[in-house]
């Protein structure tokens, strides 16, 4: 998912980006006073616009995964499993994806966004740069494992069910955060994780606990809560890298190709012949909406603010339920959409506490 690059909320994960420069000039036959006002709240919009696309983005990007890991149809284009559920076709996707999104990424997208993109990946060669680099190869290891587990997850259990458990990780980032910086949460946060921890269990049918339950549920239950952890240490390691998207993003990414290829040539795979074209099919639809989700959130952010974009994000739950029900039909019962519920509220809880406690974001003049 770096996507979201990954950026700095629930689902946009990236450390603050430059400022994106816009021009807006005041109209001549309006008071001078009102073209600040008029320029914030064009921007505002504007900002709001890209970051809830990239939101949704991430969201059908899930969906397309689960499409292509189980007997699900999605606008007719796929019929049946292209490929079997399992860890080595899980890392296949995985690798598949950053084999289209990387190149792209570090040679036309990244050096536009960020001129010294290069520079910035051999500065961290230099002996003065050891902590950021190992922040940053931390960084890309816990996005890799995050990313592994998701997959798993989602060829496992219904995409909403697995997208909500996954949202247990601002509460580890929480915790994190208290254990290696002396963050304490305050009750109120304590709260908002223990109700975050029970809707992700509502989330889990009473079925799959019992001796002859669905193994497959129980398994992506656990992969999906473990990409949750994993994706906090991620978090975490943003803070410490202090490295600006776009080289930060490129690092990520070439690690998850290589660890994944490396793994994917020891353990092997395979694709059935008659899928190949439907495995390409999906390998671009998840390689350009994470191209796509990337630029509009890095263009988003610096226009709302990473707080504010970390309460659109925290929607993910329930926006990914609902996607997944009107596109390819996945239901949820009532105890499971009332822990979508749950998980969805206080991660917007916990959101809109950090936004109250961060500055303000500049109008973009």
């Amino acid at each position: 998912m770096p996507k979201k690059k990954p950026g700095t909320s629930s689902r946009n994960t990236s450390p603050n980006v430059e400022a994106v420069e816009t021009s807006t000039s005041p109209d001549p036959a309006s008071p001078p006073t009102q073209a600040p006002v008029t320029s914030q709240h064009s921007n505002l919009t504007k900002g709001l616009i890209l970051i809830l696309t990239s939101s949704l983005l991430l969201s059908f990007q899930n969906v397309v995964t689960r499409v292509i890991l189980s007997p699900k149809s999605l606008f007719g284009l796929f019929d049946g499993i292209v490929l079997n559920s399992s860890l080595s076709n899980s890392l296949l996707i995985l690798v598949l994806r950053c084999a289209v999104v990387l190149p792209i990424m570090a040679f036309i997208v990244a050096p536009r966004l960020h001129k010294n993109t290069w520079q910035d990946i051999l500065d961290l060669s230099k002996p003065e740069n050891k902590t950021r680099l190992y922040s940053v190869l931390s960084s890309g290891l816990f996005l890799f494992c995050s990313q592994l587990c998701m997959y798993v997850a989602l060829g496992s259990i219904p995409t909403g069910i697995a997208t909500t458990i996954f949202f247990i990780y601002p509460t580890i980032t929480i915790l994190l955060m208290w254990a290696f910086f002396g963050d304490r949460p305050s009750l109120p946060l304590v709260f908002a994780m223990v109700t975050i921890y029970i809707g992700g269990f509502m989330t889990i049918p009473a079925a799959a606990f019992t001796p002859r339950g669905e193994g497959n549920f129980v398994l992506g239950a656990i992969t999906a809560a473990l990409s949750g952890v994993a994706f906090a240490g991620y978090i975490i390691m943003i803070k410490n890298a202090k490295m600006h998207p776009a080289p930060f993003t490129i690092v990520n990414f070439s690690i998850i190709f290589v660890l994944g290829l490396a793994i994917l040539l020891q353990i092997g795979f395979e694709i059935d012949p008659a899928r190949n074209m439907d495995l390409v099919y999906g390998t671009m639809i998840l390689a350009t909406t994470t191209l796509v989700g990337y630029l509009l959130q890095n263009f988003g952010v610096p226009l709302v603010g990473p707080s504010l974009a970390s309460v659109i994000g925290a929607s993910g739950p329930a926006v990914t339920a609902l996607m997944a029900l009107f596109l390819i039909d996945e239901t949820l019962n009532l105890q499971q959409a009332l822990g979508v519920f749950l998980v969805t509220l206080w991660v917007l809880g916990i959101s809109v506490e950090n936004m109250k406690k961060a500055p303000a974001a500049q109008p973009k003049k």
